[in-house]
């Protein structure tokens, strides 16, 4: 059986020269559509599914850090006069956090301070808060965003502590 191929009745059917061959090309344009067309929708539907999920899951981190802080008591009451700048440096310096601190600046004669840390881990994280609960002071407003680094997440902090709420 030989297969005889004719490039002159190619040109007569996609010029619509032959019976039915407007609608055969309409079909198969159609057909091309529909496909490329689920494909795209259904990466589209994959994509939203895994950033979800993603989201979800920083919810949930979230939801589990801040049940951790809510559960934590103070360990102990401090009677006195707190320097609230002394007192975060002491953290600062026991959790190592070094460079990591960007800027850190007084308010309200010294009752309250307002700090900004980059690249804090949430280990670190709990640590200081605990450590700042140790000496009387207390996070009165807090900006916490995420940063995604490898299998990990980072913290950047913007918060004003206190001996006052």
């Amino acid at each position: 059986m030989a297969i005889n191929f004719d490039v002159n009745k190619i040109r007569y059917i996609t010029r619509g020269e032959v019976n039915g061959s407007v609608r055969f090309l309409a079909l198969i344009l159609c057909a091309a559509g529909v496909w490329i067309g689920s494909y795209w929708f259904s990466g589209m539907a994959r994509s939203a599914s895994s950033s979800l999920a993603l989201s979800q899951a920083r919810y949930a981190e979230l939801n589990r850090l801040v049940a951790e802080y809510q559960n934590l008591a103070p360990t102990s009451t401090y009677e006195g006069e707190i320097d609230v700048m002394t007192a975060f440096a002491q953290v600062s310096a026991r959790i190592e956090l070094g460079n990591r601190v960007t800027r850190i600046s007084p308010m309200l004669g010294g009752t309250r301070c307002f700090v900004e840390i980059s690249r804090l881990y949430a280990e670190e994280l709990t640590d200081m808060v605990r450590e700042l609960d140790v000496r009387g002071i207390k996070v009165i407003t807090a900006e916490i965003f995420t940063i995604p680094v490898g299998e990990e997440r980072l913290f950047r902090l913007s918060f004003t502590i206190g001996t006052e709420a």
